[in-house]
């Protein structure tokens, strides 16, 4: 499918998060809306309990991904074998809705519909990883497609209530797996892989390892902090995550650089530095104007939380450090070459930087839980914020370190000091001309960036180049996909 372009690939995943971020919020007002209160907890229910059906869905996708950027075809072995692996969940989530359809009082049709979600999350999340690793700025069309086909086709249903609902989720989902086979259609080999199957099932306790601290830091998220908070705190909570999500989204830019470290083994300090320069672009002044704005923002979601509005810098300074903690997981990990023959040991994979990376992970989830365990009885929403903080700054200092060699430094701070300064005019933009209105808060949020983008490209040479080389690289692609 050729050569990986980075900037472009990372630019189409951000933007692709931004806009299922946006239309996410449309979809969940959408139906909070339209459906009875009992219909929307039964909706809540089933997202959940789909989720624990899913344990296994990660398995095939860790190892394709990495196989499949080093030139491994292992499309059709990868769709048979994640639908075969889903067979038993699917079959296990039918026999578990005809108990719980009863104890929460759902009719038992809708998690009857709700299960054919999950044969086909698993094979799409096989085939995703695969265009990940072949092309990424075609991946980044999933939220769009799904979101795009999920919303209108929900409007037109709605009037069967839930069943409508999840009909729409079913279609869309339906339609984003038609799309990956036809754009992986030229990848698919001739006969199944048995052998790399069986291989790389038996590496399964690895991507286990890596998914269960991503669900353990969910499952804390909601169970704890709602244990230990009162609801108001909880509301600011929520609605400081949700904005901070936004700036997280910016982590993905790194996933195409990881993708090409697969295939080339290899890169210098000039490459990260190019890397870490772009996405800092987006992240510094995503952070600096969602601090001056946070009490807008906040208004966005009612006026009666904007007194809340305190929560949300922390916040997006915590999402900064992971974002960043993010890109060198993608380093490390994108190096790594343990993993490459299939005959690999356990002992050498719990070598790897793979297993080191997901433990410095657990580490993270250990101090987040310690410290709310710690902060938040005394602090209150304060000291879940400070948490985060911190677990997110001491993720950021091992991985600083772990990644050390391949860090510029001293030219990197130089490249910090000139966006800061790019943000100077933003920053009195967005002082000087308060909004008034929810509408006003999004003009001058694209006012602001305009401002940004426009003083970064007059006082930095580099980030022009980049911001050229980025252009020329978005015309190469629009004209050689049409």
């Amino acid at each position: 499918m050729g050569k990986i372009r980075v900037r472009l690939s990372g630019f189409a995943l951000f933007a692709g998060n931004i806009s299922s971020f946006l239309l996410g919020f449309v979809f969940v007002v959408l139906i909070s809306r339209n459906l009875s209160q009992g219909e929307l907890g039964a909706w809540f229910f089933i997202g959940s309990m789909l989720s624990y059906f899913q344990v296994f869905e990660k398995i095939l996708p860790y190892w394709s991904l990495r196989d499949s950027a080093r030139g491994a075809r292992i499309v059709k072995t990868s769709l048979t074998f994640s639908f075969l692996l889903s067979l038993p969940f699917f079959s296990g989530f039918i026999l578990s809705s005809l108990l719980m359809s009863a104890i929460v009082k759902v009719d038992t049709a809708v998690f009857l519909l709700a299960s054919i979600l999950l044969p086909l999350y698993y094979v799409q999340d096989s085939l995703t990883s695969i265009l990940y690793a072949k092309s990424p700025h075609l991946a980044s069309l999933r939220n769009p497609i799904i979101d795009g086909v999920k919303i209108p086709v929900a409007l037109l249903l709605l009037v069967y209530g839930l069943k409508g609902v999840l009909i729409a989720v079913i279609l869309a989902n339906l339609m984003y797996l038609i799309y990956l086979i036809i754009v992986l259609r030229n990848e698919f080999e001739s006969k199944l892989r048995l052998d790399w199957f069986k291989k790389r099932f038996k590496h399964s306790w690895l991507p286990l390892f890596h998914s269960v601290s991503g669900y353990i830091n969910n499952a804390f998220d909601s169970f704890l902090i709602g244990v230990l908070l009162s609801p108001a705190e909880l509301a600011y909570y929520g609605i400081g995550m949700t904005i901070s999500n936004i700036v997280k989204t910016s982590k993905h830019m790194a996933t195409p650089f990881g993708i090409k470290l697969l295939s080339v083994g290899r890169t210098d300090q000039r490459e990260v530095r190019s890397l870490l320069k772009f996405i800092s672009i987006f992240v510094i002044p995503m952070l600096v104007g969602g601090v001056l704005l946070s009490p807008y923002l906040f208004g966005i979601f009612g006026k009666r939380y904007i007194n809340g509005a305190w929560v949300l810098p922390p916040l997006l300074m915590a999402a900064s450090f992971t974002t960043y903690s993010s890109i060198f997981s993608n380093l490390l990990t994108g190096l790594e070459k343990a993993d490459r023959s299939l005959e690999v040991g356990y002992r050498d994979l719990l070598k790897s930087k793979l297993f080191i990376i997901d433990l410095i992970n657990y580490l993270f989830t250990a101090i987040l839980i310690a410290l709310s365990i710690l902060l938040v009885p005394v602090m209150g929403v304060f000291g879940a914020t400070l948490s985060r903080l911190g677990a997110s700054i001491a993720l950021f200092s091992i991985m600083i370190y772990v990644s050390r060699y391949y860090l510029p430094s001293r030219a990197f701070i130089i490249d910090l000091a000139k966006i800061c300064a790019a943000c100077l005019p933003m920053t009195a933009f967005l002082i000087f001309f308060k909004p008034i209105s929810s509408i006003t808060t999004l003009i001058d949020v694209g006012i602001g960036a305009a401002i940004y983008f426009a003083a970064l490209y007059a006082i930095d040479s580099e980030s022009r180049f980049l911001i050229k080389s980025f252009l020329r690289e978005l015309s190469e692609r629009m004209f050689a996909f049409t």
